[in-house]
């Protein structure tokens, strides 16, 4: 895996992060998604989308933040502003949990795909270790997510689809890309 970029999450952004999630799954919770619809992963996400934008912020990025409005889900999560407002690129951010990042990080629904393809250029790979969701839920604090690499949405049809999921997990038809498959965030440069 490549180098990844520490973000640090203030207490304010996780209670930020929950109360977006529950609106998120409250809004969610009665239609079928790509994946399982549960306050945890709707959680990670927004956390994941909270870190990318301190990055892009800091590193000067003018951006729009769609994430952080309920009425524009269906939009890319960030979309940055490039070369005076000419151009923009629009980004995607998915964020996985530590335990199940190697077999099962870096899926893009084969379902997805067409809706993504439309929405985003680029997709951030995240990654937060969350031990216990239930005590930060109770207990609010800083949160650390990985910014892993990122990915063109083109480069995600050439590769290989398969049946992922562990256990008893319901399986999905995913497209799955390798680490190696990555490209580092030091090379991210809009």
């Amino acid at each position: 895996m490549h180098e990844a970029i520490k973000i640090s999450l203030e207490t304010a952004d996780v209670k930020w992060a929950m109360q977006a999630a529950s609106t998120s799954i409250g809004k969610w919770s009665g239609q079928a998604g790509y994946y399982n619809n549960r306050f945890d992963s709707h959680f990670k996400g927004k956390v994941g989308e909270l870190a990318a934008e301190k990055y892009l912020l800091e590193n000067g990025h003018k951006l729009d933040s769609h994430f952080r409005f309920p009425d524009r889900e269906n939009l890319s999560d960030l979309v940055v502003k490039i070369k005076r407002y000419t151009e923009v690129c629009r980004l995607e951010v998915k964020t996985w949990d530590a335990k199940y990042w190697h077999e099962l990080g870096r899926c893009i629904s084969v379902a997805q795909y067409p809706d993504l393809k439309k929405k985003a250029d680029i997709i951030l790979w995240c990654v937060v270790d969350l031990k216990d969701v239930e005590a930060l839920l109770k207990n609010p604090q800083e949160v650390t997510v990985s910014l892993v690499g990122w990915s063109k949405v083109e480069e995600i049809a050439n590769v290989p689809v398969k049946d992922t999921g562990i256990g008893g997990m319901r399986k999905i038809r995913n497209y799955q890309l390798l680490e190696t498959d990555l490209h580092s965030m030091s090379e991210f440069m809009l």
